[in-house]
């Protein structure tokens, strides 16, 4: 699940909710608070791999004009999708959050260290997230949570180009899941037209579910975007 890079400090004062951010960090925050997931139709191709189950591949395509249908299920497995899984997948889908690059403005403003600096890069260190930064379902992991970013300082509009989340300890979700460890790794990318937009999301899970040791990986690329506004 990004940065020309001297901003006046003084932005830092009018940017809601960012008092302890950077002159840089404001930019990246400014270009994310730009975008909303409406502003594009795109599709989704995921990979998933889960302990005990043979690997499944589904590709998905989002569009906001369709309203509460706005994810449809465009293949399963390398074939039109069932009658039963278009129905399952509606039901799933209804109240997913789309992905966006919009999310960074989530956590982006939190207090950060900066870890590493190259010509091109900015790299930032997020040990402590706020409320809401990450949530799995209803569960909020933000509290087990830390953010390494890498911020693209090289073009016109800085941005994330990488974002590592880590958990930074166990936990357990809905009583019966225990989370062990996670890691997702998320890359972005500039339109032509300079707008940040998601380009892929790799997660790793590692824990137990009734008892039984689990993993789960998923691979996640996004493509063929379509400006709406």
């Amino acid at each position: 699940m990004n940065p020309s890079v001297i901003a006046s400090v003084a932005l830092a004062t009018v940017v809601p909710g960012v008092a302890n951010a950077d002159p840089l960090q404001v930019q990246v925050l400014e270009a994310a608070r730009s975008v909303t997931a409406n502003d594009f139709a795109f599709t989704q191709a995921v990979r998933f791999e889960r302990t005990g189950a043979p690997t499944k591949q589904v590709v998905q395509r989002y569009d906001p004009r369709r309203g509460t249908a706005s994810w449809k299920l465009v293949k399963v497995d390398d074939h039109a999708p069932a009658a039963k899984e278009i129905t399952d997948f509606a039901k799933m889908s209804a109240k997913a959050r789309p992905p966006s690059y919009a999310q960074i403005a989530d956590w982006f403003g939190a207090p950060a260290t900066r870890v590493a600096t190259t010509p091109t890069t900015v790299t930032y260190h997020f040990a402590h997230l706020p409320k809401g930064a990450v949530k799995m379902g209803p569960f909020d992991a933000s509290t087990h949570t830390s953010i390494e970013a890498v911020v693209n300082i090289a073009g016109r509009v800085p941005f994330v180009e990488i974002a590592r989340f880590t958990s930074n300890k166990s936990f357990r979700m809905m009583l019966v899941v225990n989370v062990q460890r996670f890691v997702v790794t998320t890359t972005n990318r500039l339109l032509p037209d300079g707008r940040p937009v998601p380009e892929t999301t790799a997660t790793e899970f590692a824990g137990s579910f009734m008892g039984g040791a689990q993993t789960l990986k998923t691979r996640t690329v996004y493509s063929d975007f379509q400006l709406l506004r």
